[in-house]
C-alpha cells in the first residue's frame, strides 16, 4: 500500500498533491463553517450572547491552535514511517499521540475552567464574563475529544487517506446545528443554557465524532496494518521526539494567531469603521488562507512519505511542485480579489466609509496573501524536515517585531498614522521576511539532504519492501 502511494507520487506529483490537497481544503471548509454557524445563531440570540460567544470562542481558540499544533508534529513522524513502509510504528506513535492529546487536555482545561485572570486582563464586563464562563465550561469538557480527534486526522493524513476525516468534519457541521439549538433554547428535559449551550453543543459534537472514529478504527479493515502495536504504555522516547518537533509547531501557530488578535485589538483604538474594514479583508484573508493551509500540508505528507522511503530527491521534487503549484493558485485568488474588489466587500456591508476603508487595504491584503502562499509552503515543506524550531523563531522577528512594531511605527506614531493600513504594510513586511529566511533555510535544508543521499548507497525501503533502507539517513532529527 505504501509502496504504491510512493510510486504514484514520484510519477505523478502535482496529481497525487491535488488529491491530498483538496479534501483537506473541503474539510478546512467544513471547520470554519462550525465557527460561521456559532456566529451566525448567535447573533440571532442577542448581543449578549453574541458578545460572550465572541469571548470564549476567542479564548478557547488561540488555547486549542497552540495545542493542537504540538499534534501536528505526529504528522511527518507518521508519514515517514507509512513511506517506509514501516505500518507497525505508524500505529505506535499514534498511541503516543493520544498520551499526549490527554495530557495537554489537561492543561487546556485547568485554563478554560479558570478563565478569571484573562478577564481581568482584557477588562471583560462582569455580565459577559459570567456568561462566557458557562461557554468555557461546556467546551472545556470537548477539548480532550477535540485533541484525541487530532491525532486520527494526523494518522489518516500520514497514510494518504484523508477522506475519512473529511466526512467526519462534514457531519460534525451537520451535527453542530441541531445540538446548539437544543442546548442553547433547551427542551427534552434540558434547561436553555443561551451563550454556554454553544460551549456543550461543541463539546457533544466532538466526543459524538470521536466515538465514531474509535469504531472506524476498531471495524475498517484498511487500518489492521497499524495495529499490530506492542505496548500501549508512554513511551518517553517517542514522546520526546513529538514534542521537539510538535512544541515549535505549535509556537509558530501561537505566534502567527496571536499576531493577528494583537493587530485587531490595536486597530480597535481606531473608530468602528478602520475596525469593520479590517475584520472583513481579515476574514478575506482567512478564507484564502485555507487554500495554502490545504496545499502545505499535503506537501509535508507526501514530502515525509518520500524521505521515509528514503528518497530524498523525490521530496524534493515534490516540494517544488507544491510550491509552484500554491503560487499559481495564490496568483489566482489574487487577481480575483483585485478584480472583485468591491463586489467582495459590499457582500459583509453596505456601509460607504467601511467600504471605502476596505477597498484602501485590499492592495496590501493581495500582496499579503501572495507571499502567505510561498511562506505557508516553506514552513509546512521544512516540517517534512523535522525542522520547526528556527521557522519558529524567525516567525517571531517577523510577524511580532517587524508585523506588529513596524504596525505601531506606521499606523500610530507618524505624524500622519496610517492607521489599518499601516498594520496591513507592516505585516506584509513581515510576512516577505519570513517567507525569504524560509525559503533560504529550505534551500539549505534540501540541499543537505540531496547530497548526504549521493554519498550513501539507497535502497528506497517503501520500494524493497524491506527494513532499515540504508539509503535513508538517520531518521530526521529535529532540529
Amino acid at each position: 500500500m505504501a509502496s504504491s502511494i510512493v510510486l504514484f507520487a514520484q510519477n505523478r506529483p502535482r496529481r497525487a498533491l491535488l488529491n491530498q490537497a483538496l479534501p483537506i481544503l473541503l474539510g478546512q471548509l467544513a471547520v470554519m463553517g462550525n465557527g460561521l454557524v456559532d456566529t451566525l445563531m448567535a447573533g440571532q440570540a442577542g448581543p449578549d450572547v453574541l458578545a460572550a460567544m465572541a469571548v470564549g470562542s476567542s479564548i478557547y481558540i488561540s488555547l486549542y491552535v497552540g495545542l493542537m499544533g504540538v499534534i501536528i508534529g505526529l504528522t511527518p513522524i507518521c508519514s515517514a514511517h507509512f513511506g517506509a513502509g514501516d505500518h507497525r510504528k505508524v500505529g505506535e506513535d499514534a498511541v503516543q499521540g493520544v498520551w499526549l492529546a490527554l495530557t495537554m487536555s489537561c492543561i487546556g482545561m485547568a485554563i478554560l475552567l479558570n478563565p478569571d485572570p484573562i478577564f481581568q486582563l482584557t477588562n471583560t464586563p462582569a455580565h459577559i464574563a459570567s456568561d462566557t464562563r458557562g461557554y468555557l465550561l461546556g467546551i472545556a469538557w470537548g477539548l480532550p475529544a477535540a485533541l484525541v480527534f487530532r491525532v486520527f486526522y494526523a494518522l489518516n493524513q500520514s497514510i494518504s487517506r484523508p477522506q475519512i476525516v473529511v466526512a467526519l468534519q462534514v457531519l460534525m457541521l451537520l451535527l453542530k446545528i441541531p445540538l446548539n439549538i437544543w442546548f442553547m433554547n433547551g427542551g427534552w428535559g434540558l434547561p436553555a443554557l443561551g451563550a454556554a449551550g454553544f460551549g456543550w453543543a461543541t463539546a457533544a459534537t466532538m466526543w459524538l465524532v470521536l466515538g465514531i472514529s474509535a469504531l472506524i478504527w476498531l471495524f475498517d479493515k484498511h487500518y489492521s496494518e497499524f495495529k499490530s502495536i506492542r505496548s500501549l504504555k508512554p513511551d518517553w522516547h517517542r514522546l520526546g521526539q513529538i514534542l521537539r518537533l510538535g512544541l515549535p509547531i505549535g509556537g509558530s501557530y501561537l505566534i502567527e494567531v496571536s499576531s493577528f488578535t494583537v493587530i485587531a485589538l490595536l486597530v480597535s483604538r481606531f473608530d468602528v469603521y478602520q475596525l469593520g474594514g479590517h475584520q472583513i479583508v481579515s476574514n478575506m484573508a482567512a478564507m484564502a488562507y485555507m487554500v495554502c493551509l490545504s496545499l502545505g500540508n499535503a506537501t509535508t505528507v507526501l514530502a515525509s512519505q518520500q524521505i521515509g522511503a528514503g528518497c530524498n530527491r523525490y521530496a524534493s521534487v515534490i516540494v517544488k511542485r507544491g510550491i509552484e503549484t500554491a503560487m499559481l493558485v495564490a496568483a489566482c485568488v489574487c487577481l480575483g480579489l483585485y478584480v472583485f474588489d468591491l463586489e467582495l466587500i459590499s457582500f459583509y456591508t453596505k456601509d460607504a466609509k467601511t467600504i471605502e476603508v476596505a477597498l484602501g487595504l485590499m492592495p496590501w491584503v493581495i500582496a499579503y496573501h501572495f507571499i502567505d502562499a510561498v511562506q505557508t509552503l516553506c514552513s509546512f515543506s521544512l516540517r517534512a524536515y523535522r525542522v520547526s524550531a528556527r521557522p519558529m523563531l524567525i516567525y517571531l522577528v517577523s510577524l511580532w517585531f517587524v508585523g506588529i512594531g513596524g504596525g505601531m511605527w506606521l499606523g500610530v506614531w507618524q505624524e500622519n498614522p496610517l492607521k489599518s493600513q499601516g498594520f496591513w504594510m507592516a505585516s506584509a513586511g513581515g510576512l516577505l521576511l519570513a517567507g525569504t529566511c524560509l525559503a533560504l533555510l529550505l534551500a539549505h535544508v534540501m540541499r543537505q539532504r540531496n547530497a548526504l543521499e549521493l554519498t550513501l548507497p539507497t535502497k528506497p525501503q517503501a520500494l524493497s519492501g524491506t527494513e532499515g533502507s540504508p539509503g535513508s539517513p538517520s531518521p530526521l532529527a529535529p532540529q
